[in-house]
């Protein structure tokens, strides 16, 4: 079975240009009246509620199994299915947000958890805000379908107004859930296959023409963020390379570290998309960035004489991770995108090696703790929204996730300590 019915155009470029670029938590009456103003229909990834539904249940629950939306209650529709003005509102009471998340939580199985806003406005004669639009963004699921009527009932957000852009799923559809969710990690592997191609025949590339050692390094660093659902373009590569040109992405783009940039170099054409080659060194640094929204970078084990052969600086592991995750979600604000994001986080091989803590003692002070892994991976599956607003926090648990792999349980404050004399 295919794919429901594409997004209307119209709807998706408004919610793109104006509500995708916006944080949820930061939306304003002003943005909410612009936003209806310009008319969008209702359709596969928005619906108005002019006031509370009986069955709000059940219109989150298809938006979640389907390609998430927004629900605006509190805007009337017409007829023909663009909002109704000026917009009424909901009386503007207490428990209005919690209303929502309880039953996104409570009548959902398994449950949803969306973006909730309550953008408050005044009536016309009113001295302080009495109304309210409440602002639900559900983002689509990568759990099994969600059901509702005590997980009895499955349904789907379509593009079809006689069903109200809302109905029950047949058998067929529910299997093309589990389908759809298979297809999207099959084309995030492809992606990530052909990323790790890519790099591996820079390598060689880049090496034979200083005449260096083709081989692989002593160890990497692959790191790498992607939209959980990467189905459409973020920006073309025609866009990513003009972009990554301007000062804006210099400046609001690109991250910089207190030893490095990130990404590195000027980007070049590759295949859907740009590549930042690395700087002339004997190490290796590749950086990818694809059309839908894949940042790849694979980074040498850098050594500082003899007797780091068998370290793994701790610094340069919190700068990768802070530098990459900030790259990743400039890049991700900058295009409008807004939904949820994996990142991984790999050094390979780390069998044997221990850590070294920059200015803590000699180069050697943790080498009792040797790593039992071939590898070390980390992760998680985020919202661009709360990965920003986490990112400290994400990346204080990663090091010290890092450090337990290692033997060590780091403290949090101490971790934390690091992470301020490393300038993170």
């Amino acid at each position: 079975m295919g794919y429901p019915p594409a997004v209307r155009a119209t709807s998706v470029l408004v919610l793109l240009s104006f509500m995708f670029a916006t944080p949820t938590d930061a939306l304003t009456f002003e943005q909410v009246q612009d936003f209806c103003q310009s008319l969008p229909r209702e359709g596969l990834t928005l619906d108005y509620k002019r006031e509370f539904p009986k069955r709000l249940d059940k219109t989150i629950a298809a938006f979640a199994n389907t390609y998430g939306g927004y629900i605006l209650i509190g805007v009337d529709e017409t007829v023909t299915g663009e909002p109704a003005l000026p917009i009424a509102g909901v009386p503007l009471v207490g428990g209005l947000r919690e209303r929502v998340v309880a039953t996104a939580l409570g009548a959902i199985f398994p449950p949803v958890n969306p973006e909730v806003k309550v953008v408050e406005f005044k009536s016309p004669g009113a001295t302080s805000p009495d109304r309210a639009v409440v602002v639900v963004r559900v983002h689509e699921s990568d759990d099994s379908a969600h059901a509702v009527d005590g997980g009895k009932t499955v349904y789907l957000r379509v593009d079809n107004i006689s069903d109200h852009f809302t109905r029950q799923a047949t058998i067929s559809e529910v299997e093309w859930l589990q389908q759809k969710r298979q297809r999207t990690l099959e084309l995030k592997e492809r992606l990530l296959d052909g990323a790790r191609k890519r790099a591996a025949n820079y390598l060689v590339t880049y090496r034979t023409a200083r005449h260096l050692s083709t081989t692989e390094p002593r160890g990497k660093y692959v790191l790498w963020t992607i939209p959980t659902f990467p189905r459409s373009e973020l920006a073309s590569p025609g866009t990513l390379l003009e972009l990554s040109k301007t000062k804006d992405w210099r400046a609001n783009v690109q991250t910089h570290d207190v030893s490095f940039d990130f990404p590195t170099g000027d980007a070049m054409p590759i295949f859907n998309g740009i590549r930042h080659p690395s700087l002339p060194a004997g190490n290796y640094w590749y950086t990818e960035v694809n059309r839908f929204g894949l940042i790849y970078t694979e980074i040498g084990f850098t050594g500082r004489g003899e007797e780091y052969a068998e370290a793994i600086v701790s610094s340069l592991i919190a700068s990768l991770i802070t530098a990459s995750l900030r790259f990743a979600l400039n890049l991700y604000e900058m295009t409008g995108f807004a939904g949820l994001t994996d990142f991984h986080f790999e050094a390979t091989p780390t069998l044997n090696k221990y850590l070294c803590v920059p200015g803590q003692f000699g180069p050697d002070h943790l080498s009792s703790y040797r790593s039992l892994e071939d590898s070390i991976e980390l992760g998680f599956t985020l919202s661009v929204k709360e990965a920003r607003e986490s990112l400290v926090l994400r990346v204080t648990q990663l090091y010290r996730e890092f450090f337990w792999a290692f033997g060590i349980d780091l403290p949090e404050s101490e971790a934390s300590s690091h992470l301020a004399a490393f300038a993170i």
